[in-house]
């Protein structure tokens, strides 16, 4: 959906500026911060909501603009944005995106909510809890499995760098 709710007409096939970008609410922001910093630690590039926001520029062009822009989007469910409409609209640009553009992944990870509590749109995507002993693991092989740049990918020869 577009920023207006309707459909978007932005090409499906480009080169992404992100390996992953993150999306959740505020009072999510020491958790997003654990997620990105271990990314990026794996050499991944991400736009992480509330911090890499730029003053000054519309937030919802800026929503559309990185989840095109995304290998992989990861959304934070808590019970706080599940309650919150801005939470629940990126989530559905977000899931537009991933059926309008196929190679694109959303990766849910679940912060203290059961599947029960999320909503139907996204019930169907596979999810990582958060609190789980193996999660950081799991993360990072999704983001790598999706991103055909890194250079474990590239030696197993699994594609061509992504054009720009």
């Amino acid at each position: 959906l577009s920023p207006g709710g309707g459909m978007s007409s932005a090409p499906s096939r480009r080169g992404f500026t992100y390996d992953f970008s993150i999306w959740y609410c505020p009072e999510d922001d020491h958790i997003a911060s654990r997620i990105s910093e271990r990314l990026r630690r794996e050499g991944f590039r991400g736009y992480v909501e509330h911090q890499d926001q730029v003053a000054g520029t519309s937030v919802i062009l800026t929503a559309v603009e990185v989840i095109e822009a995304s290998r992989v989007a990861i959304l934070l469910l808590s019970a706080k944005s599940l309650g919150d409409p801005w939470c629940q609209r990126v989530s559905q640009w977000n899931l537009y995106h991933i059926i309008r553009c196929r190679g694109t992944k959303l990766i849910p990870v679940y912060l203290g909510v059961k599947k029960a509590e999320v909503p139907p749109f996204l019930r169907h995507l596979i999810e990582l809890e958060y609190q789980t002993e193996f999660f950081f693991d799991r993360l990072v092989n999704n983001v790598r499995m999706n991103n055909v740049r890194t250079p474990r990918s590239a030696a197993r020869g699994a594609g061509p760098a992504p054009s720009s």
